[in-house]
């Protein structure tokens, strides 16, 4: 009976390793699905980060903390995270024109303001 129980334990555990491994597969194959994404459209762009950048910083009046290719549009777009007066601005600028297309607060910002109030 041990040596059966032996058996269904290596099997056990050589299952749980084929799993993790497919999942992390998987996750490496979307992780570089979006990175062409990303770099497709990065590639589209007219203008660089930094201008992008600068649009963001003069749109909020702050100044910018990250940015990065939007990826879940289907046209170059940049997202600029501005701190201004302690609360985080997402911008989105047009990476064809430069137009700063949308300025609204950070989801996270707008919570973290609301658990200082308590």
């Amino acid at each position: 009976m041990n040596k059966q129980h032996n058996k269904i334990l290596t099997a056990l555990f050589t299952t749980i390793i084929m799993v993790g491994t497919a999942t992390n597969v998987a996750q490496a194959g979307e992780s570089k699905e979006k990175e062409a994404k990303e770099f497709t459209l990065f590639s589209q762009a007219k203008i660089s980060l930094t201008e992008a950048i600068k649009a963001a910083e003069q749109k909020v009046g702050g100044k910018a903390m990250e940015a990065s290719v939007d990826n879940e549009s289907n046209t170059v777009q940049f997202e600029i995270e501005v701190l201004k007066d302690g609360k985080i601005h997402e911008v989105m600028v047009d990476g064809k024109t430069g137009k700063v297309l949308k300025v609204s607060l950070d989801h996270e910002s707008k919570e973290s303001t609301e658990n200082e109030k308590e």
